[in-house]
C-alpha cells in the first residue's frame, strides 16, 4: 500500500504535523493561565474540527483511493482547528491571553528552525538556505498551490512574495485574521532566529495591493 506514497506526501504531512504540535504549544501556554477552560475549549474544538492525526505513519492513515483530497482536507482541519481554539481562547479568557499565543508561535518556530539546523542539509550562513528550509517546515497550502515566489535573491537577503493560503480556513472559523497572520509572522521569526540567530525575518510594504512581502536579512 504505501508504495504508492511517495516522498512529497511525507513532506506535506510533516508539515501538518507540525501544526497540530504548535497547536499543543499554545494549549500548555493557555492552561497556564485558565486551565479548566482551555481544556473545555478545545474538546468543544475537537468535536467540531476533529482531534489530530494519530502519531502514527503516514501509510496506516491516508486514504490510499484519493492521496491528494485526503491532504488538503488535512491541511483544512487543522488550520482551521488551530484557529478555532486560538479564537475561542481569546473570547473566553481575554486579550491577556494573547501573548501566551504569540510565545507558543514564535517558540515553536524557534525549536523548529533549530531542528532544521540540526539537519545538516541546509545551507545555514545564507538567506536563501534558510528560506529554502523554511519551505520545507511551513504549511502555506499544497505543493501545486504555489503560495510564495521569490522576488529578490542574495546570499544576504532574500525578499520573496507571499499568498496567505491559510485565510480562508482562518475566515470560516470567525477568527480575526489580522492577528491570525501577526501569529503566523512570529513563527517565521522564531525559525528564522533558530534556524540562525545572525539572520532576521520581517515583514515589507509591497506596492502591489493586497501583496505581502517578507523578507529574511542579515546583521539585523
Amino acid at each position: 500500500m504505501s508504495a504508492f506514497i511517495g516522498p512529497i506526501h511525507y513532506w506535506l504531512y510533516g508539515k501538518i504535523k507540525l501544526v497540530s504540535e504548535r497547536e499543543e504549544y499554545i494549549f500548555n501556554k493557555a492552561f497556564k493561565m485558565c486551565a479548566s477552560t482551555a481544556e473545555e475549549l478545545r474538546e468543544q474544538v475537537w468535536q467540531t474540527y476533529g482531534a489530530p492525526l494519530a502519531d502514527t505513519d503516514l501509510g496506516e492513515i491516508i486514504d490510499h483511493d484519493n492521496i491528494h483530497g485526503w491532504l488538503q482536507r488535512q491541511i483544512k482541519i487543522v488550520e482551521s482547528r488551530e484557529a478555532a481554539f486560538i479564537k475561542e481562547l481569546l473570547d473566553a479568557c481575554g486579550s491577556e491571553t494573547r501573548e501566551p499565543i504569540e510565545q507558543a508561535f514564535f517558540e515553536h518556530g524557534k525549536k523548529t528552525g533549530g531542528m532544521a539546523q540540526l539537519e545538516g542539509k541546509y545551507e545555514v550562513n545564507t538567506a536563501i538556505g534558510i528560506y529554502k528550509a523554511l519551505n520545507d517546515y511551513y504549511l502555506n497550502g499544497m505543493p501545486c498551490d504555489q503560495g510564495d515566489k521569490v522576488v529578490a535573491a542574495k546570499t544576504d537577503s532574500v525578499i520573496w512574495q507571499g499568498a496567505c493560503l491559510q485565510e480562508p480556513n482562518w475566515k470560516r472559523t470567525g477568527v480575526n485574521t489580522k492577528i491570525m497572520l501577526e501569529f503566523y509572522q512570529g513563527w517565521l521569526k522564531g525559525f528564522v532566529g533558530g534556524m540562525n540567530k545572525e539572520f532576521c525575518f520581517r515583514p515589507i510594504e509591497s506596492s502591489d495591493e493586497g501583496a505581502i512581502r517578507y523578507e529574511i536579512y542579515k546583521e539585523c
